[in-house]
């Protein structure tokens, strides 16, 4: 037997060879070289194997191309896989092994990997996931905590020619892959091709079933096993040949059934026919009438064109008399016209020259009056004068009058101006004042700018004020642990937070209180226990409400699951086990002996009826925490009286195996990140959130200090700034009494100088008698401008005479010749009368023109629309019988009439039955040319159908025995019965395989199916058909995966031997038998390979397997794998201190 195994690497090395240029590949270590060494010696004593007349199927014909069937000189058939590798797939950080070239036995726990590589062999191959029944993504198949991972197969090559490598390289992020076709790239079509030539065929399940889909073998129809044999056995036409009889058939049944149809409407139309052929010919009669009709419907339309035109040609003529009339006249008008013009012109130049007079005569006038009106001004200026004169006396006398007025007046003053106020009061009250108003703007000046300071210190104190609230508001949720984990359920579970809302406000409807979910009551006593208690607690449990009777659990999932849908996880303990009833297997001083802490139930903190839930859904009370890593797991393990527990940061769980002498199996794995119960952090916080406060509390009260000095500082300024107020109103005041007397003494003083300057004035004027001079002067002067203002009136008087003279003159020759203009113009009317009756005349004329005109386009029209409405048989009937026709609009409408009357006689036919006529013996006719056509493909369709089932049914029936011998003489070796039916059917794709079997004597053979038989039979039924197919299969290698899950030992052993007697013929092809389980005394064939996963956290670089010159057995190597995991923790511990060392002396010492 040999050996190979796969484990978590940390080392990777570079390997450049032909294969895989530039590929980094994982470094695969064989188990030991005294392994190889024994491999290579079974190897060669197994050189002379079982023999056995190979089977020679007489209608299977080789395909084209090489012969994958034949054996290179490596053993291994064409398409076989000769290596396996993967990296970062699903289970294995990496791995590579070598089958062998028949059976190869794939055992190991569960869990280690052995459905991986069937989805390593599908991936690898190019298949899809769907094959698997499995994660329908390639991401998924991607190894967590990596992006990417890969598949690499290598194939045996055709002819010992040079063998197929294809790696396939799967992306989580973007769900895709890339391909390499013997190291370099290549497409996915590219693969497909080159796979394709080895028949291999992972999508069939008689040749590849994977675990998750052995179910589904059992459930196949008849109908989909049969094409599945064919497709992996047999001639490799087969399938061809029934896709086509399907088709055909398929074909030939639509033939048939399209005839049948249309015979049976040929015959019904043909029927229906008959009856109408009487009611036909009436028609036609109607329709002879109908067509006279029609003619005389155009003949009138013709003929009433025909009499409107010759009503247009006579308007027409009318209307070229009217139009020569109006010319005629017009001309006659012309001289006259010309001369009455030429006396207009005549007339228009006196009006201008008489209008020049007119201007130059007023133009006179205007002088006249001008010169009047200076006379007038010259007299009233002579009148003027002699007043003034009048006037200057007794002005003389009022100057001597005012003269002494203003004496008395001056003499007053001056007895008021003799004594002037003292300038110095007033200078030294300005003085006072500045001083006292420059103190005001200091004072005011310092109270802005304490206003300023304390319009600050009151934003501060706002926003410090805002920073205590804040600051108290976080301290209060910190430590508010129940808020923290409502707000973590708000935002997993909607539900299950909208529950907790409604739940607080409908309490008072329970008989018994409801507890909120485990994750807002539960409370952590040791928060560096706070990980492990998360880690034994899964989401489900932590979000679970806990009723303590059945009804509150009624009330509670009715209103809040039935009627609003919510999703939520409740469950109720009435009737349950005490808290007290939930013992510890080990008491916990005996737990502290052996280093840990506690139990899970004694490190939280909760309601009673919550811890017994969970003790009940989470075994609290049964697991042990340590929360350092001092406990030896060994110890524990050995001691067999804790399934879980946790030491440090990992989580410990203790099964037994079964299989074997069910020896325990320990799982580890990390502990997930702290979540949900954190409370360091939230420590943290809440020490922060109370600096915070603190510090905002002392700069408050800092604050309060400098707001209560600036106060004080306020007020006593502002008791100065009102006292100096008060003192600039009193100087003010006397300011302004002392301004008014300067004022008052200032305007006296004006005044006086005024009245002494009038006084002057008054008596330095000039005297009366130089007045009286100047006013007699003026006298002279106005009398000589009355005089030529005479001689001025004298001249346009006589201008005035001369301009009437001509105007008077050409008035007269206007006369004369608007006297001729009058006769002209009678003249002219006479003409104009006459153009206008010619005019009225000629619209006359237009009117009847145009109406005529309209009428006859409307004859045209309708006889044009008539005629485009027919077809054009009827045009050309009408033109050549009626184009010359002359009858009467009258007579045409009594024929019509006459023709309309026996038209409207009932003659019980209407056009449909004609039409229906017609239409059916136009079907007719179409119906026979379909049904001769398809007939004629009926007979093409049965030949085709013939010619393929004479190949394929001898090729069927000789396959279908084959296998039912076969499956037969298993059945009979097990002491049972089995048989493989043929089952047919007129319809080619309901053929199928039946497969029949019968476990027990008292009953007969029974149709397996997926329902009626047992997990175990239907399993056994499964691998014995297809160990029936194997000697018969074109694939180079088939794989089933746990085909023996429900088989008692008796049927597993038996199918186990019949395996390795079929699969390790020398002519078998590569078997792939994966499974879980481990019988002792299974047949064993040199010929077969035994492929052990041992995979996991504890394994050595290299595994020494064979000890004192034999090979161990598995109990033995596990053993081996144990005592290792001591010495790796050793190592690690080593490793760790020695890196703090460097890390020291890096660190401090350089």
């Amino acid at each position: 037997m040999v050996l190979e195994r796969s484990h978590r690497r940390t080392k990777r090395r570079r390997e450049d060879d032909d294969e895989h240029i530039g590929e980094g590949q994982e470094t695969t270590e064989h188990i030991s070289d005294a392994l190889e060494d024994a491999q290579r010696s079974l190897q060669a004593a197994s050189t002379s194997s079982h023999s056995q007349s190979a089977h020679v199927e007489d209608s299977a014909q080789t395909m084209p191309g090489a012969d994958v069937r034949d054996r290179g000189s490596s053993g291994y058939i064409a398409g076989s896989i000769v290596r396996l590798a993967c990296e970062n797939f699903v289970t294995y950080d990496a791995v590579e092994f070598f089958p062998g070239p028949h059976l190869n036995m794939i055992i190991g726990p569960n869990g280690t990997g052995k459905s991986t590589v069937v989805c390593a062999i599908a991936l690898g191959l190019g298949w899809k996931p769907s094959v698997l029944g499995r994660a329908k993504d390639i991401a998924s198949y991607v190894k967590l905590g990596h992006q990417q991972g890969w598949v690499e197969i290598e194939l045996q090559g055709l002819q010992d020619g040079p063998n197929l490598t294809v790696r396939r390289v799967l992306f989580r992020e973007s769900n895709s892959s890339d391909w390499l076709l013997n190291g370099r790239m290549a497409s996915a079509r590219e693969v497909h091709q080159a796979i394709s030539q080895f028949h291999i065929e992972v999508g069939n399940l008689c040749t590849f079933l994977p675990q998750d889909r052995v179910a589904d073998f059992a459930s196949m129809t008849p109908a989909r096993l049969l094409q599945e044999t064919q497709h992996a056995a047999g001639d490799a036409r087969l399938s061809e040949w029934h896709a086509d009889l399907i088709i055909h058939g398929q074909q030939l049944s639509s033939i048939k059934t399209r005839i049948e149809r249309d015979e049976q409407e040929r015959s019904h139309l043909e029927e229906r026919n008959q009856v109408l052929e009487r009611d036909v010919r009436r028609y036609e009669q109607r329709v002879e009438l109908e067509k006279q009709v029609a003619i005389l419907n155009a003949r009138i339309p013709y003929a009433q064109y025909r009499e409107a035109k010759q009503r247009y040609d006579r308007a027409r003529s009318d209307r070229s008399l009217a139009k020569q009339t109006v010319r005629e006249i017009e001309t006659a008008m012309e001289p006259i016209k010309e001369q009455r013009e030429r006396i207009e012109q005549n007339i228009q130049k006196l009006d201008l020259r008489t209008t020049e007079q007119r201007k130059e005569a007023e133009s006179v006038h205007v002088t006249m009056k001008r010169i009047l009106h200076d006379r007038e001004q010259g007299e009233l200026e002579m009148a003027g004068l002699h007043e003034q004169e009048k006037l200057l006396e007794q002005a003389e006398s009022n100057r001597q009058n005012l003269i002494i007025e203003l004496q008395l007046k001056i003499s007053e003053l001056e007895k008021q101006t003799e004594r002037a106020p003292t300038p110095t009061t007033s200078s030294q009250l300005d003085s006072e004042l500045r001083t006292v108003k420059s103190a005001l703007r200091t004072i005011a000046e310092d109270m802005r700018e304490n206003e300023i300071q304390r319009t600050d210190l009151m934003s501060e104190e706002r926003r410090l004020l805002s920073r205590r609230q804040q600051a108290e508001q976080r301290l209060t949720q910190l430590d508010n642990v129940r808020h923290q984990r409502i707000q973590i359920l708000a935002q997993a579970d909607q539900d299950t937070y909208k529950a907790i809302q409604w739940l607080a406000s409908h309490r008072e409807l329970f008989q018994k209180e409801i507890y909120d979910p485990v994750l807002v009551l539960l409370d952590v006593k040791q928060p560096d226990a706070a990980r492990a208690i998360e880690s034994c607690l899964n989401w489900n449990i932590q979000r679970t409400f806990v009723c303590q009777c059945r009804a509150d659990y009624d009330l509670f999932t009715r209103e809040l699951i039935d009627k609003r849908g919510w999703r939520l996880n409740v469950v109720e303990l009435e009737g349950g086990r005490a808290l007290e009833a939930y013992t510890s297997p080990m008491s916990v001083d005996d737990l502290h002996s052996i280093g840990f802490d506690d139990y899970a139930i004694n490190l939280v903190d909760a309601p009673s009826d919550v811890l017994r839930y969970l003790c009940q859904a989470a075994h609290f009370h049964l697991i042990p925490i340590a929360a350092r890593s001092n406990v030896d797991a060994e110890i524990v393990e050995r001691n067999g009286q804790f399934q879980r527990y946790i030491i440090g940061t990992t989580i410990f769980t203790t099964l037994l195996s079964k299989y074997g002498k069910r020896l325990p199996v320990t799982q580890s794995r990390e502990l997930k990140p702290l979540r949900n119960f954190a409370h360091s952090a939230q420590s943290e916080a809440r020490e922060q959130a109370g600096r915070d406060l603190a510090l905002v509390t002392e700069s408050l009260e800092r604050l309060s200090t400098r707001k209560h000095s600036l106060e004080s500082t306020h007020s006593a300024k502002k008791e100065e700034y009102r006292q100096l107020s008060e003192k600039r109103e009193q100087l003010a005041e006397q300011q302004r009494e002392a301004q008014q007397i300067l004022n008052s003494y200032r305007k006296a003083r004006a005044v006086l100088d005024a009245e002494r300057q009038k006084l002057r004035r008054e008596e330095t004027r000039a005297p009366i008698s130089l007045q009286r001079k100047t006013i007699a002067e003026q006298r002279r002067k106005c009398a000589l401008e009355l005089g030529k203002l005479a001689e001025r009136m004298l001249r346009s008087i006589n201008s005035l005479m001369h301009s009437r003279e001509e105007y008077d003159v050409l008035m007269l020759k206007s006369i004369t010749f608007a006297s001729q203009l009058s006769q002209l113009t009678g003249i002219f009317r006479e003409h104009q009368s006459k153009l206008r009756d010619a005019h009225h005349v000629l619209e006359q004329t237009l009117m009847t023109f145009t109406q005529v005109k309209e009428e006859t386009l409307a004859c045209k029209r309708r006889y044009e629309r008539r005629m485009e409405e027919s077809d054009d048989a009827f045009r050309d009937l009408f033109r050549d019988q009626f184009a010359e026709d002359v009858a009467s609009v009258d007579q045409l409408e009594l024929e019509l009439q006459s023709a309309q009357a026996a038209l409207d006689i009932p003659w019980g036919v209407g056009p449909n039955v004609v039409e229906a006529f017609q239409q059916r013996k136009a079907k007719i006719a179409q119906l026979n040319g379909t049904i001769d056509a398809a007939l004629h493909e009926k007979v093409q369709a049965e030949a085709k159908i013939e010619r393929i089932e004479q190949h394929w049914l001898p090729a069927l029936e000789q396959l279908i025995c084959k296998v039912n011998e076969r499956f037969s003489s298993a059945f009979q070796r097990l002491g049972c019965a089995g048989e493989i039916r043929l089952a047919r059917d007129d319809d080619y794709e309901k053929w199928g395989i039946d497969v029949l079997v019968k476990f027990r004597d008292t009953e007969p053979l029974k149709l397996l199916t997926g329902q009626r038989q047992s997990g175990g039979e239907r399993s056994l039924s499964t691998i014995l058909y297809l160990l029936s197919l194997t000697e018969l299969s074109r694939s180079p290698f088939s794989l089933v995966d746990e085909i023996n899950q429900g088989m008692d030992r008796r049927a597993e052993r038996a199918v186990h031997n019949q395996m390795v007697a079929i699969t390790c013929r020398s002519e078998a092809s590569q078997y792939f038998l994966i499974t879980p389980k481990l019988l002792s005394g299974l047949q064993y064939h040199p010929l077969m390979k035994v492929l052990l996963i041992n995979n996991g956290d504890w394994l050595p670089e290299r595994l020494n397997l064979i000890n004192n010159n034999y090979l161990l057995d598995a109990t033995e190597i596990f053993r081996t794998l144990m005592s290792h995991k001591k010495e790796s923790f050793l190592k690690l511990g080593f490793y760790l201190l020695s890196f703090f060392y460097y890390l020291y002396r890096y660190v401090f010492c350089d």
